[in-house]
């Protein structure tokens, strides 16, 4: 087998495994059961299970903002709909995602404490996706704003509960749906071109 491969089947596994039994109480012995595979053999594809959940954190990371990706490159879009559909596919994927399988929280406490890297790289990602979004908006007359950046960081910043997965359960997909027009709403009045 590639590599690639038997190391995508190692991140499913431990999917499936962390999504049942949490991160800390997975051992690699299991994920190597899991893979029909050696402990031993395990190790030569990732170093240890925080190279492992980080992974598969990068790989639902990726996935996420090739959707957002999407969004903000949609010609069919205003820069205000994009805006809301990017808030808005930053809350279902996160939602789904840990609805299914909220035991996939504890991974996510674990890789914020011990890999702010590719915490750090996913929010780098999406701040650079928020830029062209805001700028195109900006150069088609619908936003006005001071410094991108800031901007994008704010916007960023508002609308965390809605990609933060420790905050899926506080409330039902309908209620948070209802969260994501108003908080849009609100910026996009601040971002709207004084008259």
């Amino acid at each position: 087998m590639e590599i690639d491969t038997v190391r995508q089947q190692i991140l499913e596994a431990a999917e499936a495994r962390f999504s049942v039994y949490g991160y800390q109480k997975t051992t690699m012995a299991e994920l190597a059961g899991d893979c029909t595979m050696s402990a031993a053999n395990l190790y030569r594809y990732f170093d240890n299970k925080l190279d492992i959940g980080a992974a598969l954190a990068k790989q639902s990371m990726l996935e996420n903002e090739a959707l957002l990706e999407q969004i903000v490159n949609d010609g069919m879009l205003s820069a205000s709909e994009k805006l809301i559909a990017f808030t808005r596919k930053q809350l279902h994927y996160t939602y789904h995602y840990f609805e299914s399988a909220p035991r996939l929280a504890e991974l996510v406490e674990v890789i914020t404490a011990q890999r702010p890297d590719v915490i750090a790289a996913h929010r780098h990602n999406k701040l650079t996706l928020l830029k062209q979004l805001l700028l195109a908006g900006q150069a088609a007359g619908a936003f006005t704003f001071d410094d991108v950046d800031d901007t994008s960081d704010a916007i960023h910043s508002a609308t965390l509960l809605f990609y933060f997965p420790l905050t899926m359960s506080l409330y039902p997909l309908a209620i948070m749906e209802d969260k994501v027009v108003h908080v849009c709403q609100l910026l996009l009045k601040g971002l709207s071109p004084t008259v």
